[in-house]
């Protein structure tokens, strides 16, 4: 009987530049998106609201004054992880730390997204295919 192979756990590239920004007020209104774009958070909360998007709606949202940090890269997990599984974040953070990467992360109901510096993109997609993610995944019948 052959071993169980680990399933893999494609990592999505978007091909949008992103921006981190911070917000003094919720925004008015965000353009609409499509639920197969590019992913979006509006964070509020904790004294601040923070939105991680596309630099072009960024530039739509921030006002004089507000911080806008730009030049990232969106990375999304192609998996579905059951909201109850313990380790994804962890390992993903761990082995972008590893090799130096920063990471700004947010989730979804199903997967999970990564935002690094367009200048450590390389780094970061290396790492994170040298992860074993897949082990986070159900084989059926296990």
């Amino acid at each position: 009987m052959e071993p169980l192979q680990e399933p893999v756990v494609g990592v999505r590239l978007w091909p949008q530049v992103y921006a981190i920004a911070r917000l003094d007020t919720v925004p008015e209104g965000l353009p609409s998106h499509t639920v197969g774009g590019p992913p979006v958070a509006v964070i509020v909360g904790h004294g601040e609201v923070s939105v991680l998007a596309p630099e072009d709606v960024i530039g739509d949202l921030a006002l004089p004054g507000d911080e806008v940090f730009r030049g990232w890269r969106a990375l999304t997990l192609e998996a579905v992880f059951p909201l109850g599984t313990v380790g994804v974040l962890a390992t993903v953070s761990g082995a972008l730390a590893e090799v130096g990467v920063p990471v700004m992360v947010f989730s979804s109901h199903d997967t999970d997204h990564f935002l690094v510096p367009a200048a450590s993109l390389g780094r970061a997609l290396a790492a994170l295919n040298q992860a074993s993610l897949g082990r986070f995944l159900r084989a059926p019948g296990r």
